[in-house]
């Protein structure tokens, strides 16, 4: 039998996963502490103005495109039969092309190419060419000595601190909610990292040498690679219609909303006469079995004895569980945002089309926000024929507390109204939404912070000292946080890692083995 810890994305992900693989007379248990499935992917539907509509609470869309995450997640909702249900944004659309910084009280739209930058730049871009400047002209100053800094640091040693306070620390407050004063760059900007190290002067021209060394890299992958894509030219060949329709696009959801892969996942799963699915009931311990297997506790102290354990719990839930830590459990932070849904009972109301903007440090002062997303500009299909427009307005992160205290106890009150104030105050909306609903998600992102690596390193040896080596993890606070990186870790830890042939003996593995060999130093 298999246990699996979490029944977010990444949990549901790894028992879908491993019913495909197992044979039926292995027995799967995926126990999740709440009474809900499906993590942070939530869709709500609401009514107000006699408008009926949906709102997300969390990840809201995918990207389409070559990566190996990309397509995981488009097969994944292909094998769950949901190729009806994706609706998508064109790579032409206003979506597509229009992203947005705030910066000196107005929106500056992100150029797209070659094109975009004739017509000139916006003020909050015109910092970049300087920068590359800089850092072509300028001497190697790469600290060999540290293992690690932050990204606010790396791009200011190299294209000076505007390009972070302007643009990067958008970026991250949009995929993180946090700052880059604290974020790793090792972590996040490697290949930039690396070429730094690499490069005799400036990280643009050290991008040959990662170039070299990423070659180097794929090769031990090129059987895998090359198999992944004869089964997607499989794919194409037997469902041309889909897959022509995801080449044209360049993000995409479900009508229904994005909830609608974990539910159909959650649905699929009970299909499974080997899967059994527990609910509202959190571990509350895991330790070794005196028949060498492996072993969990719940609340209501019930015993769940297994060959190996798959945990995808948070960081700051898995601590609670064991007697020894490491650094990675005790030292990773997690951000907490407010999502904010807005309605107003009218179409095409914003005074730009995009998908939407982010807050830069530079304008931190003037702005309570992390973002704000366009939602009905973005995936229309999602209205129907409702004359609305939705958007979604992101606070706190790295300032939660600051600005509205604990997030567990924060006022919704408060939130709705700093969102208003951000919607009129940055894009013009005097008049009154028909509908607006604050949520916070609490912890609901890792924090990758200076010395991420190093940590992730304690974390692999650590995992394979717990529970006689048939403990594993996987989950957002390693690969990645976004909903690919989650799907991509859990399948290939299961297709790759994991020897489901011989449970009967420790698997030691923990789950971490290729997300470290990416960061090696070279020799």
């Amino acid at each position: 039998m298999i246990t699996v810890l979490g029944g977010g994305i990444t949990g549901l992900s790894t028992t879908w996963f491993l019913a495909q693989q197992l044979p039926s007379a292995v027995s799967i248990k995926l126990v999740e502490g709440s009474s809900r499935l499906g993590g942070w992917m939530r869709t709500d539907k609401r009514q107000a103005g006699g408008r009926e509509f949906i709102v997300e609470r969390g990840p809201r869309t995918l990207r389409t495109g070559a990566s190996r995450e990309a397509c995981a997640v488009l097969e994944l909702a292909e094998d769950l039969g949901l190729q009806s249900q994706v609706i998508t944004a064109p790579r032409l659309s206003a979506a597509a092309r229009n992203r947005f910084i705030y910066f000196k009280g107005e929106l500056n739209c992100m150029p797209t190419g070659v094109g975009s930058l004739l017509t000139g730049l916006p003020p909050a871009v015109k910092c970049l060419p300087r920068g590359i400047w800089r850092d072509v002209t300028t001497a190697k100053n790469t600290p060999m000595d540290s293992t690690d800094e932050s990204i606010h640091d790396f791009i200011a040693r190299r294209f000076g601190e505007q390009v972070d306070d302007n643009l990067a620390s958008a970026v991250m407050h949009g995929i993180y909610a946090a700052d880059t004063r604290d974020l790793s760059a090792r972590a996040l900007l490697y290949p930039f990292w690396l070429a730094d190290r690499l490069g005799s002067k400036g990280v643009l021209r050290g991008l040959r040498a990662v170039a070299k060394v990423s070659r180097a890299r794929k090769a031990w992958a090129a059987e895998r690679d090359g198999a992944e894509a004869r089964a997607l030219a499989d794919r194409r060949a037997q469902a041309p219609e889909f897959w022509d329709m995801i080449d044209e696009a360049s993000m995409y959801s479900f009508r229904d909303g994005i909830q609608t892969l974990s539910d159909r996942l959650v649905s699929k799963l009970q299909e499974f006469k080997n899967v059994q699915i527990i609910t509202g009931q959190p571990v509350t311990a895991a330790r070794s079995a005196s028949d060498g297997n492996a072993e969990v506790e719940l609340a209501d102290g019930q015993v769940i004895k297994s060959q190996h354990i798959v945990n995808t719990l948070p960081l700051h839930c898995m601590r609670e569980l064991f007697s020894t830590s490491n650094s990675l459990l005790n030292e990773t932070p997690y951000s907490s945002v407010a999502v904010v849904n807005v309605a107003f009972g009218k179409k095409n109301i914003t005074p730009v089309d995009g998908f939407g903007y982010l807050v830069p440090r530079a304008s931190a002062a003037d702005s309570k926000a992390l973002g704000t997303v366009f939602d009905s500009c973005t995936l229309a299909a999602q209205d129907g024929d409702a004359d609305i427009t939705r958007l979604t307005v992101m606070l706190g992160g790295s300032r939660f507390e600051e600005l509205f205290g604990s997030p567990a106890t924060a006022s919704k009150h408060a939130l709705e109204d700093a969102a208003l104030e951000t919607i009129r105050n940055h894009l013009g909306l005097k008049s009154q939404p028909i509908d607006i609903d604050a949520m916070v998600g609490v912890n609901c992102i890792p924090s990758y912070t200076v010395g991420y690596i190093d940590r992730l390193k304690d974390m692999h040896r650590w995992v394979l000292e717990q529970l006689g080596g048939r403990m594993s993890v996987v989950g957002a606070a390693y690969g990645g946080p976004a909903v690919p990186q989650c799907i991509i870790h859990a399948r290939d830890h299961v297709n790759y890692n994991l020897n489901l042939n011989n449970l009967s003996q420790p698997q030691n593995v923990s789950g971490l083995e290729q997300i470290l060999e990416a960061f090696e130093l070279p020799a």
